[in-house]
């Protein structure tokens, strides 16, 4: 390639109608972008055609109780968000990955090298061992991770030819950083500890999102408290909303729940929402992430199944900063403690807030992000001039 500047790839979610897809994307985008003279990166649209297809029949007729409508206001206020920072020059507007082949040609004559991460890219939940998000070593000339995670990837179910593939691929990888120790360990497990692997945080957390984020204001004493949902789990929800209505102003975002005000948001604005509540209660990861940016009190929860055998990813996050006594664990604990645990947390963050903490862990997660990141950097160059 005769260009001045080597091109660098970031192989990531950037197409589905989620916040923190979109928002982790951006915010890894401007993060490898920062400082780099000899190197551009670009994000990658890249999308399963069945799933891209499934997507749009459900903003025709979605599941949840949004509508139609505006689930495709959230689904083209996030393509917009995000289509500055992709690589859409030639024209096209996403790279169909499920064609295997025809996806490493394009990648291999539009880049010189890639990034996979960050995101949940590793759970095998696109096209399978199979996935461009395990780079094969035919793919660009340098191949690193940032922040790459496969928090939800049930590693006992995996087989010996699968766990081949996915060898054979990060064993071609430069350098590899992680965000949870689920990944950290199952990475180090398969690669039998030949290369050095370092575990991060997110994304979001380490640029900071300085130019969303709103810091939280508490309500006056006097006034009635606010609450903002963003919760996966309907069962909780629905209990949530049953147990505080009487006694706050609820708003829901992304998830709507009768019974709430439902706020369709732009990915900036939804950032700069969560400084304006009394309490955040959320069961999604970058729900959680915003909480913390936004330094709100706030209740994270997990309910999966997965998470009663492997520590998830909220969890892994808020033992990093100090702040897993804001967290409840529905698979290991039960659902009636489990939930009853949610709610004496909501009620202890809207009566007696606690005092915000966290900073100091959040900057020092945030300097060994931007430390790890550096060598990202040093891998990348290091690795194009040694093939030039």
């Amino acid at each position: 390639m005769n260009r001045d500047a080597s091109k660098v790839g970031i192989l990531t979610l950037t197409q589905s109608e989620n916040y923190g897809t979109v928002l982790q994307a951006y915010a890894t985008y401007q993060l490898l972008n920062r400082g780099s003279r000899r190197k551009h990166f670009s994000l990658v649209p890249t999308d399963v055609q069945s799933v891209r297809r499934r997507r749009l029949i459900s903003l025709a007729n979605p599941r949840n109780a949004s509508t139609g409508l505006t689930r495709y206001r959230n689904f083209a206020d996030m393509r917009k968000f995000i289509a500055p920072y992709t690589d859409t020059s030639d024209g096209k507007n996403w790279v169909n990955i499920s064609n295997r082949r025809s996806a490493l040609d394009y990648l291999n004559s539009r880049f010189d090298g890639f990034v996979t991460g960050s995101d949940e890219i590793w759970n095998l939940a696109f096209v399978g061992d199979k996935s461009i998000y395990y780079a094969p070593e035919t793919l660009g000339r340098i191949r690193v991770s940032f922040a790459t995670s496969a928090n939800r990837l049930d590693i006992s179910k995996l087989s010996s030819e699968s766990l081949d593939i996915l060898r054979r691929s990060l064993q071609s990888y430069r350098f590899i950083s992680v965000r949870d120790s689920n990944t950290f360990a199952f990475v180090e497990s398969l690669l039998e500890g030949a290369s050095s692997i370092e575990q991060i945080v997110d994304p979001t957390i380490i640029h900071g999102l300085p130019e969303f984020v709103g810091l939280h204001q508490p309500s006056a004493d006097s006034g009635r408290k606010r609450i903002l949902m963003m919760v996966r789990d309907r069962a909780v929800g629905e209990g949530l909303v049953s147990r505080f209505h009487n006694s706050a102003d609820i708003d829901s975002v992304f998830i709507r729940y009768p019974g709430t005000r439902f706020l369709s948001l732009d990915p900036a604005s939804f950032v700069r929402a969560f400084g304006a509540y009394d309490c955040v209660v959320t069961d999604f990861f970058h729900g959680t992430c915003m909480s913390v940016l936004s330094r709100a009190p706030f209740v994270s929860f997990d309910s999966e199944p997965v998470y009663s055998k492997y520590e998830s990813k909220i969890c892994n996050m808020l033992m990093k900063l100090g702040l897993n006594g804001r967290y409840v664990n529905l698979s290991a604990n039960g659902r009636v403690a489990g939930n009853s645990a949610v709610h004496d947390l909501v009620d202890n963050m809207l009566t007696e807030p606690p005092v915000w903490v966290a900073d100091g862990a959040i900057q020092r997660e945030r300097e060994h992000g931007l430390a790890v990141l550096a060598r990202v950097h040093d891998a990348i160059s290091e690795g194009l001039a040694g093939v030039r």
